[in-house]
C-alpha cells in the first residue's frame, strides 16, 4: 500500500514538474532574500518605524527623518558629530527634521555603505513615501557620528 501511495505521489509531481520546479525556485528566492535583503533594511524598519536600539548612526539619523515619534530626533542629535553641535543647538534641529519629516513612509531601505579612504562611510537609503521614492546619503564620520545628511 505504502509503495502505491509513494509511486503515485511520484506520477503526479513528475506531471507537474514545472510548477514543482518554480515553487523550489521561489522559495529559494525568498529565503535568499530574506538572509541577506532583510539585514539591509531591518536597521530601519521597512514601515518607517523608529530605527533599532543597537543600530549605527546612520540608521538612527534616517528614522528620525522617516518618523514622527517623540524623542526619535533628540537621538538622531547624539549621533551628529560635535562640530554640528555647536552649530546647531538641539532645539532648532528638531524643528527643522520635524519640518522635513516626510509623511506617510511605506518603506525605507539601506541600500548601501561605501567606506571612504579616510575612515567614515557614505550611507545610502531608499525612501518610499506618498507615492515617489527618495534617495538619501548619510555620511558619517570616522567616530560613527553624522557629518551630514543630502
Amino acid at each position: 500500500m505504502a509503495r502505491r501511495v509513494v509511486a503515485r505521489a511520484g506520477i503526479g509531481l513528475w506531471r507537474q514538474r514545472g510548477a514543482v520546479l518554480f515553487g523550489l525556485a521561489a522559495t529559494a528566492a525568498i529565503t535568499g532574500y530574506m538572509a541577506l535583503g532583510a539585514t539591509a533594511g531591518s536597521p530601519v524598519a521597512a514601515s518607517g518605524a523608529s530605527a533599532a536600539a543597537g543600530s549605527d548612526c546612520a540608521d538612527t539619523a534616517m528614522a528620525a527623518i522617516a518618523d514622527k515619534s517623540p524623542g526619535v530626533a533628540q537621538r538622531a542629535y547624539q549621533c551628529m558629530d560635535p562640530s554640528f553641535q555647536e552649530r546647531v543647538p538641539e532645539q532648532t534641529f528638531v524643528q527643522q527634521i520635524d519640518s522635513q519629516a516626510l509623511t506617510s513612509v511605506n518603506n525605507v531601505a539601506r541600500v548601501g555603505d561605501y567606506q571612504t579612504q579616510g575612515g567614515g562611510s557614505m550611507v545610502y537609503y531608499a525612501v518610499d513615501s506618498n507615492g515617489q521614492s527618495v534617495g538619501y546619503i548619510v555620511y558619517v564620520g570616522q567616530d560613527g557620528k553624522v557629518l551630514k545628511i543630502e
